[in-house]
């Protein structure tokens, strides 16, 4: 069976149900049967709406799943709804996973300002829940929070049953071979590329923070606790905890941080001060294990002065009309762009559907036609000029323009494989009872 693979709007559909359906061509002209429990997992309902609602988003997104008749969709949608439920219940019965409130609320907030942005506001938000499905904000909010819960359990179990697997080239070259026609077709895409100038600190004010972080390090020669002095003088969030951030893989971190923490010994800390892009950072050791580090540190961050920020931006703005062609740009990146990540693909970023765009650049590359070239952007520490270097209305994903999308689907289809081995066995002590065929609905599509 190929992955079900959830782009964007299937995303949301998850999320608001048949709000997000509303958006979509599909809903158009179609009506829904009265609704009720089609299916029942140890008790648990899974609505008609539920299934009918996730099918025909499916139906858009998937080409290979639109060809299926009417009865062979309801069949694989309710077979994927129910080990849902099995991996939920399994994950919420296991003690030793746990989910709070604070972290739901927190990643569910990203995701409601998110989608707020994209239908133009809170407001309109509203406005469009009102008319699609009579469901008010609070009531939105309430079910992405669900949501959000059950998303992170799953991402818990998924660690603890099966990791983080990284797919070879050969796995993803085979995975692309077998189920191109299955991925997703990509509309209203855009291909970009940016170039990144961070913006810093003028020399005198980088030197002040240096004799800041100099004069810690002093004081811990003297005898002064670690923990203490990171407390009072931290900038970084990990200061309230002493400045401890735990355990962490090999490249998990910044490659400097990393390179100078792991030289060290345990219970030792760095005699120099180490600049990052975050700041000047005194390092500690409290732990060594195989492939692992446990570090804490005290960050004295280096803020850029309003005249450092105009100063990157007039920099950015003055290359402008040099970069004429792609060739020009894609050579300016790879000589000064602080991407690491894109610098040597020329700062090229890949294809986006237009409305997964990020608000922060959307609205300045939105307008540009193809060849054009942003105005700098400021985003976090740094400013951007954005190119788009292609547009399409409708596209293929390839193995050459979309490794990074394809790896991805690779990764979420080898972790497939293993939770369903699981789920399978889990299964044999759920009790499933369909009530599907109390509808009498169609076994075909309309168009068959």
């Amino acid at each position: 069976m190929p992955p079900m693979h959830l782009t964007l709007p299937v995303k949301l559909l998850l999320i608001a149900g048949a709000f997000a359906l509303a958006f979509s061509p599909v809903q158009a002209g179609s009506r829904m049967p009265v609704d009720g429990v089609a299916v029942t997992v140890n008790g648990e309902p899974i609505l008609l709406s539920d299934i009918e609602e996730y099918r025909q988003a499916m139906s858009a997104q998937r080409p290979a799943f639109a060809t299926l008749t009417a009865a062979g969709q309801r069949q694989e949608v309710i077979d994927r709804l129910v080990d849902e439920k099995v991996l939920l219940a399994k994950a919420k019965q296991d003690t030793s996973l746990k989910v709070s409130d604070k972290d739901v609320e927190a990643r569910a907030g990203e995701m409601y300002t998110r989608v707020a942005e994209q239908q133009g506001g809170e407001k309109q938000l509203e406005l469009a829940l009102r008319q699609a499905t009579g469901m008010s904000l609070g009531q939105f909010k309430s079910r992405m929070n669900d949501q959000v819960r059950d998303q992170m359990y799953r991402q818990k179990l998924q660690m603890k049953f099966v990791g983080d697997p990284e797919p070879s080239q050969l796995q993803v070259k085979d995975f692309f071979q077998k189920y191109r026609d299955s991925l997703p077709v990509q509309k209203d895409g855009l291909r970009l590329s940016h170039l990144q100038w961070r913006i810093k600190a003028s020399a005198k004010l980088d030197a002040e923070v240096r004799v800041r972080a100099e004069a810690i390090i002093k004081r811990l020669d003297k005898g002064e606790s670690f923990s203490e002095l990171a407390k009072q003088l931290s900038d970084d969030f990990s200061g309230k905890e002493g400045g401890d951030i735990g355990f962490t893989k090999r490249g998990t971190l910044d490659p400097d941080y990393e390179r100078a923490a792991f030289s060290l010994d345990a219970g030792d800390y760095t005699l120099r001060p180490l600049r990052t892009r975050f700041g000047y950072h005194v390092i500690r050791i409290s732990g060594k294990k195989d492939n692992e580090i446990r570090t804490s540190h005290i960050l004295l961050k280096v803020i850029p002065s309003t005249e450092d920020t105009a100063r990157a931006e007039a920099f950015l703005d003055s290359l402008k009309p040099t970069l004429k062609t792609g060739a020009d740009f894609a050579a300016m990146a790879r000589k000064i762009s602080e991407d690491r990540k894109t610098r040597e693909m020329g700062g090229d970023l890949g294809w986006f559907p237009r409305d997964s765009l990020d608000p922060a650049y959307k609205e300045f590359v939105d307008s540009l036609p193809e060849g054009g070239i942003s105005s700098p952007i400021q985003i976090g520490d740094s400013y951007h000029l954005f190119r788009v270097d292609r547009r399409a209305a409708e596209r293929r994903l390839s193995l050459e323009e979309d490794y990074g999308l394809v790896n991805q689907y690779t990764k979420e289809w080898l972790v497939t494989q293993k939770i369903s081995g699981l789920v399978k066995k889990w299964r044999e002590h759920v009790h499933v009872e369909n009530r599907l065929s109390r509808f009498h609905l169609p076994e075909n599509n309309p168009a068959e």
